[in-house]
């Protein structure tokens, strides 16, 4: 049983989406790290701009003020306060914050130019920048230390402003573009929905072929459909053939029962009683037999085959024993002879032994009374064993070649239904082997096996 799978639609749009929110969250990141370091260029040098403005403003003043432009400077800061600190030349507290940010061991000082470094102020992380420069304070001479730092939270929430911004803008995009590989998926797949609902309103007595537009990716699908179709519109006919063929094979052997039954009855001694008697028991005989081979070959179409490796002679001779007695009845001399004492091949044994019996029980069908002697020889090569199953019945008329191997073809004057032949032949095609009318006076018949 076909159990249903997630939709061609969902996977399809799962195989699209999927990869584009992948894309976008790669994207969504990449548009963080590039805003942070934005962030930090900016910011960094806005501290270097503050710490430079300073220095020069306290070298300026003597280390008293500063000046109206860079007092702005810090006014106008948006992204929260930034503080300063100044040593003058002797070491000493200047001006600014009183307490400044401890900096780490390998942030060196270099006169005139300035160092940036992290570090924490009061237990919050900061970014500081630092210049020492060498300054006159009236008239004292030295090195004077300039610092300025700001909290690291500005920048971050600058870098989280410009992700948020993009992720925004990413998921209004990714919004729309699912909902257009959707609808464009549900479109594309149309055709496909068509081809669906078309096939189910057919009856189930449509087999005809499938003529409509489809797409490329469909074709091969409604190609095989198509297919599947034409071999079950013939399988149909050939059991349409059969179950006409039977009932019209069956009722001449019936109505000759019913008849041979009443005139049974109606006899006016016991000897002809006993006449009719033994006429309507070989009728009866027949009949089940064509029986018997209408069901092989009902069963011979969905016959599913298991072939075994398996000594092949003795196969052979147990059925010869059994057709030997059989053909004493008959005053019929039976003989089997091989050219080897054993081999292996693989068959089917209750399917070889049916096609054997029904060549065998054909020659006693219909060899008349010219049927004296009938024959099973052996001969195995390295690649083939062939079966050759001989009589000196009367030659098979009317009915030539492999026709003869067609389901109810009837030579001349035949009393069977056809099959016996046939079902050879198929049980034959089933072992990928062959089986041939070589000689039809005297009636000879070869089964080949690859082995």
């Amino acid at each position: 049983m076909m159990l249903p799978t997630r939709s061609l639609r969902l996977r399809l749009l799962i195989l699209i989406v999927v990869p584009l929110m992948l894309i976008s969250t790669v994207a969504v990141y990449w548009r963080f790290e590039v805003a942070r370091n934005t962030a930090r260029d900016i910011f960094d040098r806005n501290l270097v701009m503050l710490c430079l403005a300073v220095s020069r403003d306290v070298a300026n003043s003597g280390g008293d003020t500063l000046s109206e432009t860079t007092s702005n400077l810090f006014r106008g800061a948006t992204e929260g306060d930034i503080f300063y600190h100044v040593y003058g030349p002797d070491g000493s507290f200047v001006t600014g914050y009183s307490s400044p940010p401890v900096s780490p061991k390998d942030a060196k000082d270099t006169l005139n130019a300035p160092v940036l470094f992290d570090a924490k102020h009061l237990g919050r992380p900061i970014r500081a920048a630092r210049l020492a420069e060498h300054v006159n304070f009236d008239g004292l001479v030295g090195t004077s230390v300039v610092t300025v730092w700001q909290s690291t939270e500005p920048r971050r929430d600058f870098a989280l402003r410009m992700a948020r911004q993009t992720a925004l803008i990413t998921a209004l995009l990714m919004t729309a573009v699912s909902g257009l590989v959707f609808f464009g998926i549900k479109f594309g797949l149309r055709p496909l929905r068509d081809l669906e609902d078309a096939i189910i309103k057919r009856s189930h007595a449509d087999l005809s072929p499938i003529a409509r537009p489809v797409p490329d990716e469909a074709y091969g699908i409604v190609s095989r459909l198509n297919s599947l179709f034409a071999r079950l519109s013939e399988a149909n006919e050939a059991k349409d053939r059969l179950i006409s063929n039977a009932a019209h094979q069956l009722r001449n052997p019936i109505a000759a029962v019913h008849s041979l039954a009443s005139a049974t009855l109606n006899a006016p001694s016991f000897e002809e009683s006993k006449e009719r008697a033994q006429s309507l028991l070989e009728e009866t005989r027949r009949t089940v037999r064509i029986t018997e081979q209408m069901l092989s070959i009902e069963r011979l179409d969905g016959f599913a085959f298991k072939p075994e490796r398996m000594e092949m002679i003795s196969f052979l001779k147990d059925n010869a024993a059994v057709m030997a007695l059989k053909s004493l009845s008959r005053d019929v001399v039976f003989e089997f002879s091989s050219n080897v004492s054993a081999v292996t091949v693989d068959y089917d044994p209750i399917l070889m032994q049916e096609a054997l019996t029904n060549i065998f029980e054909n020659a006693l069908a219909h060899g008349g009374d010219d049927l004296k002697n009938i024959s099973f020889k052996v001969d195995a090569s390295s690649s083939n064993v062939t079966i050759q199953i001989s009589n000196d019945g009367q030659p098979i008329r009317s009915i030539t070649g492999t026709k003869i191997f067609d389901r109810f073809a009837q030579g001349q004057e035949s009393q069977g239904a056809g099959l016996g032949l046939a079902i050879v032949d198929e049980i034959m095609s089933l072992h990928e082997g062959t089986v041939e009318l070589v000689h039809n006076d005297p009636v000879s018949f070869n089964l080949t096996l690859k082995r």
